[in-house]
């Protein structure tokens, strides 16, 4: 068996022998094939004998050298690339766009490789020796030898292009066909009779460079439901192109595959996002070309996560196809219909007439989907919300459009009495005060900014202060005090209120720690948690952490907390609180008689005192109801032994009403203010026994 490499370039052609168990290919002198060419890396390629156990031969080619440096343009074997690769008969190596190889085995005897060395000894230039840059860049040689060589050699060489399995075709530049290989017969039966009409020839003598040297193309071909890669070789000095043809059918049905699959969902098909955005911009193009209005529509479905862990992820995939399929029946031709992400669906209206257009399709969107799905004969229902952004009212261009969609679908989340809304630029002015509001409670933060106020609460009967609860205030370096109001929800909404949360926790112990002289030993300082605090694994640690480092009694420290916390998980809830009532701390049902009001809580939670909300107070004078329902909180706390405190008393007149229906413990703006540190001290020190009120007189 004979092994030889084939090197076809513009400036030579070279037939190596393969003998040896390693060759190394480049431009450098010092490998074992050289090609003098600046495209081609000093250590291009290294080609390795392998024998096997039948004694076999066949060689390996790797990119660059034996240490693992790669060459610059890399290998290429058949159209594709490799970083090593086995030979086989037939293989065409590219080098660089024109310079290539040939690697082929034949069967020869003896005597006909000995000629053939011969005749490679006396006609072939010694690859050792490279050409000059001067040669390599300009000339396109010839080697005269070819002529001297017996028919025989001349007939095996064609042999080589003629048997191999890859097409081969050569025309003129007058687009008469030359030569065509058996390959290329086989897989082109109508080549020959349609000739330049044929995919594979079309348009290859068009706009024809003119240039002496020799030049390479490559283009893709689509030949009945096949593809194609042509290496094109123009040979101006002769006035042939040849064709070098490999079919890359494979390569393009996985490349359609994956291009299909980055713009479509693999759940529903629809088209996703990113294909959407495609669609979005080419209508609004030709809207404002021909200045008509287009719609965007953003589909969204309530309660998408429940139903998730409630039926799994398969059973709501089958849920959402369905709904496609009814979304996509209300879609007219030209208009598109997207899966944008999770439960939401965008619907491009390319043409719309306006807001009545636009409100009439949503109408008729949630009709359709009101209606049962059925899985696994089980009826379903979905609750959808659409949100709407118009061109030309709501934007001008595809990002701003989008993102007013989307805003108009987010206002509707949380307002189930509102199914479909359009967008309203407020809604993009209060989120940016949100956000700017956010950005800068993070400064707040770290730059201690933030306070705790004060606000007595009073045992009228003797007129202690009992005790003091803290409340947050952020003192603005710009704006001096904002309101709680303003601020404490986004601290919730962003999960700030935590870190901000443990700070109060700290400063509040810390305080009390400078009041402990001041102060009666029932004195306590009520804490207010919010419910993302109560759900933080970490609270009970930081609490126990920040009364050890002031050295404060546990009792000293009262946690508020609402019902409504309570009830988002009633078993981990009282987990939490009996936590707390180990650790020592006392506990306050805030707001009582405002939620639930369940007396299963009192029964089975472990609070020490109620709070009755300012709503009741309020209108105690005049609304016999609320003093009705304060009495009765009265004679649950006594019933359940809980000290009960009465919020928001703001007269003398509802504390003495109070007093008469057997409140002692109050707070409110008759008795003080929320107050900062420094004054609250100096009312820890001159108010005791200020606010006595004495139990109203029997008229009998």
């Amino acid at each position: 068996m004979l092994h030889r490499l084939i090197i076809d370039s513009p400036s030579f052609k070279r037939v190596i022998r393969l003998q040896n168990s390693y060759y190394s290919i480049g431009r450098h002198p010092s490998n074992t094939i050289v090609i003098p060419s600046p495209q081609i890396s000093r250590k291009h390629a290294t080609l390795v004998k392998k024998i096997n156990p039948n004694l076999e031969i066949s060689f390996q080619i790797i990119d660059g050298d034996l240490e693992g440096n790669r060459s610059r343009n890399g290998i290429w074997i058949n159209g594709e690339s490799f970083l090593e690769r086995e030979l086989e008969h037939g293989d065409v190596i590219g080098f660089a766009e024109d310079i290539q190889a040939f690697y082929q085995i034949l069967t020869t005897s003896l005597e006909e490789e000995q000629a053939l060395a011969a005749s490679q000894r006396e006609g072939f230039f010694d690859l050792a020796d490279p050409l000059p840059q001067e040669q390599w860049e300009a000339t396109l040689i010839h080697d005269p030898n070819f002529k001297s060589l017996p028919p025989e050699r001349l007939e095996k060489l064609a042999s080589m292009i003629e048997y191999s399995p890859y097409p081969l075709v050569e025309i003129d530049y007058f687009g008469r066909i030359t030569y065509i290989n058996l390959s290329a017969q086989e897989k082109f039966p109508t080549l020959i009779e349609e000739s330049v009409e044929h995919p594979l020839l079309k348009g290859l003598n068009s706009n024809l460079q003119e240039e002496k040297n020799y030049y390479i193309r490559r283009r893709e071909v689509q030949v009945q439901d096949k593809f194609y890669e042509q290496h094109l070789h123009y040979l101006p000095e002769n006035q042939f192109i040849r064709s070098y043809i490999f079919d890359i059918t494979e390569r393009k049905v996985a490349e359609q595959s994956l291009n299909y699959q980055a713009f479509h969902d693999p759940i529903t098909d629809l088209p996703n996002r990113f294909f959407f955005k495609q669609e979005v911009s080419w209508a609004l193009t030709l809207a404002q070309e021909r200045n008509h209005q287009i719609a965007l529509l953003f589909v969204g479905f309530r309660d998408f996560d429940s139903l998730n862990d409630v039926l799994g992820h398969a059973l709501v995939d089958e849920m959402l196809c369905q709904a496609t399929e009814r979304l996509k029946a209300q879609v007219r031709l030209g208009d598109c219909l997207c899966r944008w992400q999770g439960n939401e669906f965008a619907i491009l209206l390319a043409t719309c007439q306006g807001v009545k257009e636009a409100e009439a399709f949503a109408k008729r969107l949630l009709a359709v989907i009101k209606r049962p799905i059925l899985i696994r004969e089980n009826p379903l229902y979905l609750q959808a919300h659409i949100g709407v952004a118009l061109y030309p009212d709501h934007g001008d261009n595809t990002e701003t459009l989008l993102m007013n969609g989307n805003a108009a679908l987010n206002d509707l989340k949380n307002q189930a009495y509102r199914p479909y809304g359009f967008y309203d630029p407020s809604q993009i002015a209060n989120k940016f005060t949100r956000i700017s509001l956010e950005h800068e409670l993070h400064r707040a933060l770290e730059s201690d900014q933030f306070v705790l106020y004060y606000q007595p609460q009073i045992n009228i009967r003797t007129g202690a202060i009992s005790g003091v609860e803290a409340l947050l205030r952020w003192r603005h370096p710009k704006e001096g005090l904002v309101s709680p109001a303003k601020f404490v929800p986004i601290l919730e909404a962003s999960n700030l209120i935590v870190p901000v949360g443990e700070w109060v926790l700290r400063k509040a112990c810390e305080h009390f720690r400078r009041w402990q002289a001041l102060v009666p030993t029932e004195f306590r300082i009520a804490i207010n948690l919010s419910p993302r605090q109560f759900q933080e694994a970490d609270l009970l640690p930081t609490l126990a952490r920040a009364l050890a480092e002031e050295n404060i009694p546990p009792q000293r420290i009262e946690l508020e907390i609402t019902e409504s916390i309570v009830m988002q998980n009633v078993a981990a809830a009282r987990q939490l609180l009996e936590a707390f009532r180990e650790l020592g701390v006392s506990l306050s049902m805030d707001d009582f008689g405002t939620g639930y009001s369940s007396l299963a809580y009192l029964k089975h939670f472990p609070f020490n005192t109620l709070k009755i909300d300012r709503a009741f107070i309020q209108d105690l004078l005049t609304d016999p109801a609320d003093e009705a329902i304060i009495g009765a909180v009265l004679v649950l706390g006594r019933g359940f032994n809980l000290k009960v405190v009465a919020e928001g008393v703001e007269t003398e007149a509802q504390a003495r009403r109070l007093r008469g229906l057997g409140c002692d413990e109050m707070q409110g703006f008759w008795f003080s203010r929320a107050i900062p540190f420094e004054e609250m001290t100096d009312f820890l020190q001159t108010a005791p026994g200020r606010f006595v009120l004495q139990e109203p007189e029997n008229p009998s």
